[in-house]
C-alpha cells in the first residue's frame, strides 16, 4: 500500500533534513514510520475507549439474537461487530487478535467483571 501526503514545505524540509541526520538508507521512511508509531502509542487510550464503546453498542444491539441463536457457544465481538462463534474458547481466541478491545464470552454464562489484559507504554 502506498500513502501519499502533502506537508507544508518548511515542515517537510526540516523533517527530511533531520531524518537524514539520524538514519541512513531510507531515512524518510524510517523516520515517518517511527513518527506514526509514536502517534498511535500516544492515542492508544482514546482508540481503546472508542473500540470498547463500539463493541458494547454492538453487543447491546445483537444481544437477543446472540442469546437465541448461540446458547452455550463462545462468541467474539470486536471492531463493533460479531467476529465469530465457536464451541470452545480455543476455537475463537485468535479471532480479531489485533483489536484493541474484544468481548469474548460464553453465551448464557454469567458475565464476569471486565478484565483488561496487556500492558501500555508511554513515550516521554
Amino acid at each position: 500500500m502506498m500513502l501519499t501526503i502533502s506537508l507544508p514545505k518548511p515542515l517537510q524540509d526540516e523533517f527530511e533534513r533531520r531524518a537524514r541526520l539520524l538514519y541512513s538508507g531510507d531515512s524518510i521512511t524510517l523516520a515517518l514510520a517511527e513518527a506514526i508509531e509514536l502517534w498511535m502509542a500516544q492515542h492508544r487510550h482514546e482508540l481503546l475507549r472508542a473500540e470498547r464503546a463500539a463493541n458494547n453498542r454492538a453487543f447491546a444491539e445483537m444481544r437477543a439474537q446472540v442469546e437465541r441463536e448461540y446458547a452455550g457457544k463462545w462468541v467474539v465481538i470486536a471492531h463493533g461487530s460479531l467476529q465469530g462463534v465457536g464451541d470452545s474458547i480455543t476455537q475463537i481466541e485468535e479471532l480479531a487478535s489485533t483489536a484493541l478491545d474484544r468481548l469474548i464470552f460464553q453465551v448464557g454464562s454469567p458475565r464476569r467483571k471486565e478484565v483488561e489484559f496487556g500492558w501500555q507504554m508511554t513515550f516521554a
